[in-house]
């Protein structure tokens, strides 16, 4: 935090005022330093040095040791600055003993192992802990946690915490941004009920700090440091404890303030810049890509110190969860930094055995707590089939060693009443789980999710494994499997080809249809797929299930969603993920009939009327694309090279004339990399660019 100087301005961060350049005094870190990448601090006394070491008395032998002087290099590492020590360092020096004092044995630590299953060693002696005396030689399993969270040597960490507990004066502008994108896109684990809940303790929390303190920067520093120690501890949780008490019991834990931020990045990208919230309610003149930023560093600040202690709870999976979303809107799916973050999310879940909760219920468990669990865990598991079918890599959360019990679908407020007053709140969910009022709930996308998910882990595993053998029959099973599991939905989510073709389906009401009709279609697609690339058979099912999802898309879902005003980045997942490889098969059948091509060779052309029914469908789709995906999301200049593609390929058909094609497509600037992506008459191969479409370098559309 930037503290007041004598002449009453602003101190300097520590690389600003060594390298003599203007700094913003932005905690916990300045702009200059985000954009260079400097490790930034601000020193509570800059002019400070320690006391230079007495040198002994000697008898000089020559002149040159005689003018020799003993000094202190002015360049304080952060480490030396802030330890009680500031033992003299170079810059090299103190960077590597920051390094290893990490791993300098300073405590002895006894942490809990996490979730231990029935093969692990020690859960044969789990049975006998409870026998041993209190006073016995420890546990067996380090059960108990004696040690301190945050030592006083660590004084480091204690500020930087002050300094993000220090935004926290801004809670109520952030609860205020959080509120307005959950009236538009309410999340799919925390909803407004719980937003609202986690934000208010929270902020009395940060009030009880301060309030009547006359040093606020020592105040933050003393809930800095009990933060790290509740951090440490475990969540306590009786079947009594409503929302509120147990919010109460989490707001001081690093999990939970890093879960604000988190949840700040992500309302961000659902606000326009233009929105009263930034233009006539902030009075601190915060941007809104400034503020992105400080909420990213937060909250990823926040996980650390939390991965730092070892610590794992229900918080810290909604908080992995969230940044996983963030930092896709942020960077794009492909970025190494989402596969890594997903990684984590599967390490949090296993070591906090989530992935087993599902099947027996700690009775001291409060039954939001429980449903919460049910929704994180589907969740996570959607998130990494969705990641990996990007990438075409393994999936890292697995359904055979998981348990994945579908969340009830019940509202938000139903899930938060107490238990007293919801015992017979559940009259609208039938046997199955389902809501009966035919609403399309968050549960009801989640539950959706997690059946196709379900049947995506075997087309992933069918596109991955190396035996090729009957694969024909394997993906003639599997969208069998796939249509009776759409037809086992209830009524609400049953598609009717022939209303959907007469345009009966245009209310809300009828969102739930087309979310799931898309979902199960995109499951056939990608198996027509496979049966493409592995075997070489280009069918018929290919071109029917692309023609289905981009219609689909466009008459129905983005027509809905768009009066309904829904968020823009819920429609361009739509759009990018689903909508755009689909797409690109349809561009490349076009361009293969136009010109003779060879991408699908055992197809026949299309006939006249499904031809243009095609080109409609493709031009509607693309002026939703290029609208509808804004220049701050991550997937942006994908899907700007995608839209230039089936652009000039829809240019060159409607062109009569080969001059007349030649001239249009001079305007383009098509890449370079396409010379070595054209079939033997010179067009572009919209299949070999869609195979390596920067999804990632083996993608899911690359099995060969």
């Amino acid at each position: 935090m930037a503290t007041t100087r004598r002449n009453g301005q602003l101190s300097s961060c520590e690389p600003c005022r060594k390298s003599k350049l203007r700094c913003d005094h932005q905690s916990p870190i300045c702009s200059r330093c985000l954009g260079r990448g400097e490790r930034c601090f601000y020193h509570p006394a800059p002019l400070t040095q320690p006391r230079a070491p007495k040198a002994i008395p000697r008898k000089p032998k020559r002149r040159l040791d005689s003018q020799l002087v003993f000094r202190v290099d002015q360049r304080i590492s952060r480490t030396a600055a802030l330890s009680p020590s500031n033992s003299p360092a170079t810059d090299e020096n103190s960077v590597c003993d920051q390094q290893i004092e990490q791993w300098a044995p300073k405590e002895k630590r006894t942490l809990k192992p996490g979730f231990l299953g029935l093969v692990s060693p020690q859960d044969i002696f789990s049975e006998y802990e409870d026998s041993l005396p209190v006073e016995g030689p420890g546990r067996l399993l380090g059960s108990t946690v004696a040690h301190s969270a945050c030592p006083s040597s660590d004084s480091n960490q204690v500020l930087l915490g002050a300094q993000i507990l220090s935004h926290l004066q801004k809670i109520r502008w952030f609860s205020e941004i959080i509120e307005s994108k959950d009236k538009i896109a309410p999340g799919w684990v925390l909803g407004p009920p719980l937003n609202r809940a986690l934000l208010n303790s929270v902020e009395q929390m940060y009030d009880s700090a301060v309030r009547g303190s006359q040093d606020t920067h020592a105040s933050l520093l003393k809930l800095s440091r009990q933060i790290f120690a509740n951090t440490s501890e475990d969540i306590r949780t009786t079947s009594e404890m409503d929302l509120v008490q147990y919010f109460d019991s989490t707001a001081a834990r690093w999990e939970t303030v890093g879960l604000v931020f988190v949840m700040l990045g992500s309302a961000l990208f659902h606000i326009r810049d233009d929105d009263p919230i930034f233009t006539h309610r902030n009075p601190w003149k915060l941007e809104k890509s400034k503020l992105t930023s400080i909420a990213c560093t937060v909250s990823d600040t926040c996980w650390q110190f939390c991965n730092a202690i070892g610590a794992a709870s229900d918080t810290l999976c909604w908080l992995t969860t969230q940044q996983i979303s963030l930092l896709a809107m942020m960077f794009g799916y492909t970025d190494y930094r989402v596969w890594q973050k997903l990684g984590d999310i599967s390490t949090v879940i296993y070591g906090f055995g989530l992935h087993q909760s599902g099947e027996h219920v700690d009775q001291s468990i409060p039954f939001f707590l429980v449903e919460l669990r049910k929704r994180i865990m589907a969740c996570a598991y959607g998130m990494d089939k969705d990641l990996v079918t990007f990438l075409g890599r393994p999936p890292r959360i697995c359904s055979r060693y998981c348990s994945l019990p579908l969340p009830l679908d019940i509202t938000y407020d139903e899930m938060v009443r107490p238990r007293s007053d919801g015992e017979n709140g559940f009259q609208n969910v039938d046997a199955d789980g389902w809501n009966t009022d035919g609403n399309l709930t968050v549960a009801a996308k989640l539950r959706v999710a997690l059946l196709a998910c379900l049947l995506r882990e075997s087309i992933l595993e069918l596109s991955l494994s190396p035996d090729i053998t009957d694969i024909p029959a394997k993906v003639e099973k599997l969208i069998q499997e796939c249509r009776q599991t759409q037809q086992k939905l209830p009524s609400f989510m049953q598609w009717s080809p022939e209303q959907a073709a007469a345009g009966v389906y245009t209310s809300p009401r009828d969102e739930g249809r087309a979310f799931a009709h898309v979902e199960f279609t995109y499951q056939e697609f990608l198996l027509h797929r496979i049966l493409l690339k592995r075997v070489g058979t280009a069918s018929q099912g290919l071109i029917d299930s692309s023609l289905e999802i981009i219609t689909t898309l466009v008459d129905t879902t983005i027509a809905i969603q768009t009066r309904s005003d829904k968020s823009p980045v819920g429609i361009s997942w739509d759009l990018c993920y689903m909508g755009l490889p689909a797409a690109g098969i349809l561009t490349s059948k076009l361009l293969s009939d136009h010109s003779s091509g060879i991408s699908f060779p055992s197809l026949a052309p299309l006939s006249s009327n499904v031809r243009t029914l095609i080109i409609q469908k493709l031009n509607a789709y693309l002026s939703h694309l290029t609208f509808q995906v804004q220049p701050y999301q991550g997937n942006y200049d994908t899907v700007q090279q995608g839209a230039t593609y089936i652009r000039w390929v829809l240019d060159k058909i409607h062109s009569t004339v080969s001059s007349e094609a030649a001239s249009s497509s001079s305007d383009l600037d098509l890449p370079e990399s396409w010379l070595h992506e054209c079939d033997s008459q010179g067009n572009p191969d919209f299949l070999a660019w869609f195979d390596n479409i920067q999804w990632a370098q083996d993608s899911i559309f690359s099995f060969t």
